[in-house]
Parts: C-alpha cells; structure tokens; sequence
C-alpha cells in the first residue's frame, strides 16, 4: 500500500505521530539548538527557557536568555517535546516568508517576539530529490565544510569526506584529495597499540576505498592494504571489538557489531578497488554479518539478531555492505536491512551511548529499500525532516540535539559537531557513492566472489517484498508499532514481557486474523511481534498457527513456530504465549520435526523447530532425543544451543539424559572459543548440577576435564581462553555446592595471573549469577576446604603483587588479599597447615 503523504499533509500530521524517540515527560532536557535561529533553550520542569543566543543570527537582539518560550507561530510549545513544533516551524517559516513569532514570558510578563529567518523554500514533495531548499542546504554544508579548514578528524572526518564525495560535484574534489593524501599518509596503528580503535578504521576504510573508485588515486592503495591487514590480524569468529584486545566479559563474546560492521565494508570495497584481502578473515566476516539479513535487527554483538525497533543504524551499515556484492541474495538481504532503518523513524534517536550510528546510517541505507516499497523511503524523510531542520546551524552544518531519556551528546563537538553524520540524508538519493547504491566504476576491478560467498544460502528470508497474504492493512510503520506498545490490564497497569519490546495486554484487543496477516509482513521484526500476539490468543490461534506451518513460505512457518513456542531470543514460553505443550504434541508435531529431518533446511527453520520442540510434552521431545542429538555437534553453533534448550524440559529424566552426555561433552569441548557459543551447553550443566543429584557428579567430571584441558593462546585472542576458564565458576552451582569447585581448581590456578582487574578480584571475592569466590567457598566447607586453601596459597604471591601495584584495582586487591588471608589462617589453625599447590 502507497503512503499519500504530500508535503502539506505531512507539515499537518506530523505532530501527531507517537514518536518513540520523545523527551521523557516531567524530566529535565539539557540545552540544544533551535535550528538556524541560533536559539539554545532547555527544559528543566516542563519549562522551556532560552539559555544562549548565538551572536549575529536570527535571534540575536530579540530574544534574551532567560526569556520562557510559550509558542511558536501560535502553537503551543507548552508540551512534553517542544523540539517536534519548533523544527515544523522553521520548515513552515522557510517555505514562506521566514518569520517566526514566539509568545515568550520575560520578567514575569508575557508577550511577543518576531525574528525572521532566511526564506529559503519549503521541502519538495520528493526532497531532497528536485527540491531547491534541499541542494541549498547541500551547497551551505559544503561550503561551511571547507570554511572550517576540510573535513576534521577522526569518524566525523570521514563522514565529511564522503558526504563531499557523495555531492558528485567536481569543485570540491581538490578539498577531498587533500584530506585523502593527508589521511593516506598517516599510518595505520599497530595491533595492540592503544591507538588501533575499530570504530576509525572502518570509517576511514570506507573514506578511502570511496576515494579511490571514484578517483583511481592510486596514493591511499597501501594505507587501505594497512587497514585490511589490521582487520585480519584483530578478527575473531569473524567479527570484531572496540580495539584490538578481545573483551569477552563484555555483553557477549565481546564483538561489537556497530563498530566491526564497518570493516567488513572496508574489505569489499577494497577488494573492488584491486587490494589483496586475506580471503579467510573476508570470508568469516560475511559469513557472521549475513547471517543476520532477514532474521531481526543486527545484535549488539555475537547474539541471536535482536526484535527491537531500533538498532542504532547496524542494519544500515550491513545493508550497505551487502549491496556492494553484485550476487541477488546479498542485494536483496541489503533491501530488507535497509527497510528497517526506513520504518524505525520513531526509534532515530536510540543508541547505546551516542546515536551517531542510527543518524548516519539511515540517512545513507534508506535509498536502498525496494523500488515496489520506495514509499517507505518517502515517509522516512518527511517523518524526520523537522529533526533536520532543527539540527541545522546557522551558516550551515548540523548540531543534532542531545538523546531524549539521558542527555548524551552524539560525537563531535564545535565546530563542525554532526555534520557529516547528518548530512548525506540529503545526498544519498544521487547515489555517488558505492555505500548509496551508486555503480561500479572505471576503477572497480571485476568482483570474484569466494567459495564461502558463494556457498551463502540464498533463502526465503531474504525475500524483500510481503509474503503472500500479507499486506500493512492500511497502517503506516508506526502504527503497527503502537498496537503493540503499552497496553494495560483490567486494573490500568501497564503489561510488559521481560525484554520489554513487545508490551502486549492481556486483553485480546485485536483479532487472530490481525495477526495472522501481519504473520506475514516482510519485516522479522514485525512476523516476531505478531506470532507472540497470535499465541497469545491461545486456542483460538490454533487454525492460524497450522496454516502458518503449512506455508510454501519458510518466513510463515517460522513465525507460525514462533507462535507456538513463545521463543524470544534464547528462551522458549517466555513471552504470554498460550499454546499448550499438547497443542504442540498433538497439533503442530510434524510441521516441526520435518524440517530437523531435511539437511536442507534452512538453518533458522531448524533453530526454531528445535525451540518450538522444546516447548512440547515431554513424552515428545524424549521420543525425539535422536532427532535432536545429531545437532550437539552441528557447525553452526545457534542450532548447538537450540539443541540443548530442546532437552532442557528433561533434565531430571536421568536416564534420558545420561546416553547423550558423551555428545553434549563433545560438544562443550568444541566450544572453547566465545562464551555465547558455549550457552547452551553451560545453561544446561549449571541446571543439571542444580537439580539432578544423580548426574551431578558425571557432569561435573566433563566440565572440569574440559576447562582443566583448555588451552591458553597468547595474544590478542588469549582473555578469550581465560574468560572461559573463569565464566565456568558461574556455572558450577558453586552458592549451593561449593565443593564443586574443587575438580576446576587446576584451571583456576592456571589462568589466574593472566586474569586483570576485576576478575581477578572475583576468583577470590566471587560475582554474581552463583560465583561466590574461593574465599567464601573455603569458610563454608570448613575442614573439607583443604583443596581450596591449597589454591589460595599458590595464587597469594600473584595477589600481594596486585595488591602492591598501585594501579587504580590495587586497593580493592588488598581487601582481597587481606579477606583470603584471614581464611587461610582460620583453617589452618583449626585443621592444621596445608601446603600450597
């Protein structure tokens, strides 16, 4: 269906859309720009009040700081986000004579005050397309760009670059290749300096390679060969960290999508601009990134791809990436991802610590949705185009506000702040750039893909476009999203589920078939949302469900799975799903086990029917178990951990469980790489080793054999081995049975002078999530303890050195060491002394 949306229409409904990204109500705003006013104003109690005006602008001389902003124009700016009427009003006044009348309150008397600023045109019904305001704001851009010297430093350097670039004008090409030469002969810090930061090699990798295809300047060919070699040497699993350590302990696996996406970029573009591309580290990279296209939002790190709205612009960075690959099934995986910046208008401003990614990347990727689904892009710009204008700056540039909720700035500060992360929204629909769908050049050498790329599965999730069936009903993106948002129960409070995107009620406000057609909408997100309504509904949705499975469509039948079994990133009947593990049994059985039957499957599909399996009378899933097995030692390591949430529901049946511990054993062994690989297996262990009495000892046996076993490398990849060792001390049910940790201790002691920081401290002091710490364990073991006190004297020395290091850890290392030192004496004076391991 095709959003009418005109210009008019859009200045007049604007103000009633749901924004998501709205100032909290009743909490204070820090100070942001009015746009080209040169007014900045903050909110402290709902009141809007001037606290700067920037000399020789609009503003200066009529309104003062202090003065208390009422309305604009007329309308009220007495509302919970006055940023919303005050960027439609500079719209409104430059589309006609440019003048701006406030109601303000001074001195405890309220009047009126005028200014006016530049009459500059309205937006085009196609802006920044045809559109005379638009290639105004380009040509102030640019221009104030090169005022303040080219483009600065660093990721908001590049982005000015490229935003130059993305311009196609020839004029400021000399301006470019100076900043290109300069950047070229800067060299690429070493692995392990404190300078080698993911996040600018991407950016500038990305700068370069556009450079040189636009340029063939063959001067910036080594520093992009630099980058990519650097990339190859600080890779892991295929993605990448902040840096080049590895932070495993960080969120999980310690992969950071919103920076390493960019250097999968860099790759593909350097491989077109004719530069050798170690083919592995290129290969591991798109293996792990296009595994993501068409399954949700782009994860924080190595996780399932997440069902939020928002993604912080990660889609849009691997769309991007994926349609400089000529190959129909990375095209098409780069519409999806794209469609999902478009229709996250209401989400622009989320981030984790600074939205700069989600600003950027959607002004770039929205030019690659679909052509049969362009009116998304239409309704993306004209839904922020009062965002834009109320972060333009006088004499051009743009100062985007502070985030709504938390006050954090995005990157960059005076004077050039966001520009070019905000300023391709009005240059990317002429498509100069590779990264905004722009052709090959002259310059391009022709693409051979790898065996891997090619061997990429080509499945129905990468289908841009509805299945059949199903449609938008009408309804533009944002208000498929309230349906799902905040609804209250008989007594008016507010129902969420436990990962709080999809706030469903508990009263069934709309039908099955609602949800059934959006069962059927080309976004993941969306099918997601829509299967955990649908099974909400319960017997009811039972028709539904099994027309969903029985879809030639592998995008219904998932989300048919999903309406069954409640699954939510790792978890199974998380969410309010009201289908019965009968239902499952009795029901919808064969449309499950088919495809963990058929190798060719699609991998997703399989991950979904083991979850949906799991969520099945008992009787079943034992009746299944060698159905299941084959999967423990499967290569792709989401099915290992849908394996094991299979079995959980068995995990007392001893005699179930103990013929396949050889497998999953085998399977844990193999995973000694990123905790999240090893979730499964270690989610299972720590729940036998809690409730099964009878296989706790077996258990505990394979899992110190493993870690006692594990080797620990050198390098960059070493906190890897190291955090595995010490994460096992989560898992081992130590706050029950702290004799479990007994049979580890060989490990412990092995990793724990290569152990920094806090982890350090929490071998002894313990953690949350079931570690309480070696010091704890000895005093509740009391004569039993020897083994443990053992340890503790042989890591003491490791201990005292931390704790005399002087380093900001070393008094909490004193605590420590003091705590272990007071164990150790207790025992020994009441069991005798115990010499160290």
């Amino acid at each position: 269906m095709k959003y009418a949306t005109t210009t008019m229409l859009f200045l007049a409904t604007t103000l009633s859309v749901a924004m998501a990204d709205t100032i909290p109500a009743g909490k204070p705003y820090p100070a942001f720009q009015v746009g080209v006013t040169g007014i900045y104003a903050d909110i402290e109690e709902g009141v809007l009040t001037v606290t700067k005006i920037t000399p020789d602008t609009p503003a200066d001389g009529k309104l003062k700081t202090g003065d208390v902003l009422l309305a604009v124009n007329g309308t009220s700016l007495e509302v919970q986000d006055p940023r919303h009427p005050l960027g439609l009003a500079i719209g409104q006044a430059e589309g006609s004579d440019g003048k701006m009348t406030f109601t303000i309150m001074r001195d405890d008397k309220k009047g009126q005050v005028s200014i006016r600023i530049e009459p500059i045109g309205r937006y085009s019904k196609t802006w920044p397309a045809d559109c005379k305001k638009s290639q105004r704001i380009i040509d102030d851009t640019a221009a104030f760009i090169i005022a303040q010297g080219g483009p600065g430093r660093s990721i908001n350097g590049y982005c000015e670059a490229l935003f130059l670039l993305s311009t196609g004008e020839e004029k400021y090409m000399p301006v470019i290749e100076k900043f290109a030469h300069a950047d070229a002969a800067t060299r690429v810090a070493t692995v392990g300096s404190s300078g080698h930061i993911t996040w600018g090699n991407g950016y500038r990798g990305i700068f370069l390679g556009e450079y040189y295809l636009r340029t063939g300047d063959k001067v910036v060919l080594p520093t992009l060969k630099a980058l990519c070699e650097s990339a190859r040497d600080t890779q892991y699993y295929g993605g990448w960290g902040h840096g080049a350590g590895v932070g495993p302990g960080y969120v999980t696996g310690g992969l950071l999508h919103a920076a390493g996406a960019q250097l999968l970029t860099t790759m593909i573009l350097s491989r077109e601009c004719g530069v050798e591309v170690d083919q592995d580290a290129y290969d591991q990279a798109l293996t792990l990134f296009f595994r993501y296209a068409g399954h949700g939002t782009v994860p924080y790190g190595d996780h399932h791809p997440t069902m939020y709205w928002g993604d912080n612009g990660k889609n849009g960075m691997l769309a991007c990436a994926l349609h400089l690959l000529p190959d129909k099934k990375f095209q098409n995986a780069a519409k999806i991802l794209a469609l999902s910046e478009t229709d996250s208008y209401t989400n622009h401003e989320n981030g984790h610590g600074s939205p700069f990614g989600n600003q950027t990347w959607r002004t770039i990727a929205d030019v690659l949705v679909p052509e049969n689904l362009m009116d998304h892009y239409r309704l993306h710009k004209d839904k922020l185009a009062w965002y834009y204008d109320l972060s333009r700056m006088p004499g051009g540039g743009f100062h985007v506000p502070p985030q709504p909720g938390n006050g954090n700035g995005s990157i960059g500060g005076a004077p050039q702040y966001q520009t070019g992360l905000v300023a391709m929204a009005y240059t990317s629909h002429l498509r100069k750039l590779r990264i905004t769908g722009g052709p090959r050049t002259k310059y391009s050498v022709k693409h051979q893909p790898t065996e891997a790329e090619r061997n990429l599965p080509d499945t129905d999730f990468l289908i841009p476009d509805y299945c059949e069936g199903g449609h938008d009903m009408g309804l533009q993106p944002h208000q498929i999203r309230e349906k799902f948002t905040d609804h209250l129960d008989a007594d008016g409070n507010t129902i969420r589920t436990s990962w709080g995107y999809l706030t469903h009620a508990e009263k069934e406000h709309m039908p099955v078939e609602w949800y059934a057609t959006l069962l059927r909408h080309y976004s993941p997100v969306l099918r997601s949302w829509a299967a955990h309504g649908l099974g909400y509904q319960g017997e009811a949705a039972v028709p539904e469900i099994l027309k969903a499975l029985k879809s030639p469509d592998a995008r219904v039948r998932v989300a048919g799975m999903e309406a069954a079994a409640g699954t939510l990133f790792w978890g199974t009947g998380v969410t309010a799903v009201k289908i019965t593990p009968e239902t499952i049994s009795e029901q919808f059985l064969p449309y499950i086990i088919k495809p963990l039957k058929d190798p060719n499957a699609p991998m997703w599909e399989q991950r979904h029917a083991l979850m949906t399996l799991a969520r099945a009378e008992k009787e079943t899933i034992a009746e299944h178990l060698s159905l299941i097995e084959p999967y423990f030692s499967n290569d792709e390591w989401y099915l290992r951990v849908a394996a094991f949430t299979a079995i959980q529901p068995l995990i007392e049946e001893t005699e179930l469980i103990r013929p396949l511990l050889r497998s999953m054993m085998a399977s844990y062994d193999v995973d000694t790489n990123l905790p999240s690989r090893r979730w499964g297996a270690t989610t299972l262990f720590k729940t036998i080793l809690a409730k099964n009495p009878d296989l706790r000892a077996e258990v505990l046996a394979g899992m110190a054999k493993s870690v006692n076993a594990m080797p620990i490398r050198e390098g960059h990849r070493q906190p890897i081995d190291t955090n595995n060792i010490f994460e096992t001390l989560r898992y081992i049910d130590m706050k029950n049975h702290p004799e479990h940790v007994i049979p580890i201790l060989p490990a412990v002691e092995r990793v724990f002078p290569k152990l920094k920081g806090l982890p350090g401290i929490w071998v002894f002091s313990g953690a949350r999530w079931g570690n309480i710490g070696l010091t704890k364990a000895a005093a509740e073991l009391g004569k039993d303890a020897g083994p443990v006190i053992a340890s503790m004297k042989a890591m003491l020395g490791e201990l005292k050195k931390r704790a005399q290091s002087g380093d900001r850890d070393a008094e909490a290392y004193q605590e420590t060491l003091d705590a272990a030192t007071q164990t150790i004496e207790a025992y020994e004076k009441q069991y005798g002394p115990v010499r160290p391991n």
